[in-house]
């Protein structure tokens, strides 16, 4: 799965990347990691309004749930969907079958190997993008509180290819990354659920991706780890002979 992005670039650079403008770039602030837990507020761009970027806060609200409540407790297990079951699971059928995609910008995300009790992280990237967009759902949920139309949005994941098989061996699986082409059809075209599903269940080439171990300080809950030092690599004796983990 995929909880732990980044982000780090400047307004300006997302608005050239996507042609499209924020509302008020000042909302936005690079981001070296997000935790998914924490539901923060993502520039999106929709198929709805590919013009725009939106602040989007990650974790799915569908727009049948019927109080704030069970909005707080449905978007802890919205924050991904799995590409193969978006037009069959409840929970994302209706933004899907009403073509409600949006792409989700990164610079990064973050994975977790697993060796017996201990967990490594890495950080990986694609290197033929400094930008890449991962496949995601939106949708827009009337607070019945409030009457304020909520969006949110839910991360897209598919099968591991080889590498992240690798480094995400406990769940093999990875995000939706999107090549030009897929990302242009996602946020343009009108698909078919068909042409959808193929799109999403797609692997990104391990040959344009990057990998690398970092600091544990990333999961750190006395020192900050929304900053540049959790992007810094970090070596571990367990690691040294897994060539697999690193491209």
């Amino acid at each position: 799965m995929c909880y732990h992005k980044s982000l780090n670039v400047k307004a300006s650079e997302l608005e050239e990347r996507y042609n499209a403008a924020f509302p008020d770039s000042g909302d936005f602030q690079p981001v070296y990691h997000a935790n998914a837990y924490t539901f923060p507020a993502w520039p999106i761009v929709t198929h709805q309004e590919p013009n725009k970027l939106q602040m989007i806060r990650w974790g799915l609200i569908p727009n049948w749930t019927k109080s704030q409540d069970a909005a707080d407790e449905i978007r802890t297990r919205t924050i991904n969907a799995r590409a193969e079951t978006i037009y069959e699971k409840p929970s994302f059928r209706g933004a899907a079958q009403s073509g409600k995609r949006c792409v989700i910008p990164v610079t990064g995300f973050y994975e977790w190997h697993t060796i017996g009790s201990k967990k490594f992280p890495f950080y990986i990237s694609a290197t033929d993008q400094k930008i890449t967009s991962i496949a995601g759902l939106w949708d827009e949920w009337p607070d019945p509180e409030t009457g304020e139309l909520v969006k949110t949005y839910t991360l897209l994941t598919t099968d591991a290819n080889s590498l992240l098989a690798a480094i995400h061996n406990s769940k093999k699986r990875m995000p939706c990354l999107l090549s030009a082409k897929a990302e242009k059809a996602w946020l343009h075209d009108n698909l078919s659920e068909k042409d959808a599903l193929a799109l999403v269940n797609h692997q990104y080439p391990v040959s344009k991706l990057h990998s690398y171990s970092i600091s544990k300080r990333i999961t750190s809950r006395t020192e900050p780890n929304d900053v540049a030092d959790v992007l810094k690599p970090s070596e571990y004796p367990e690691l040294s002979k897994k060539s697999e983990l690193f491209a």
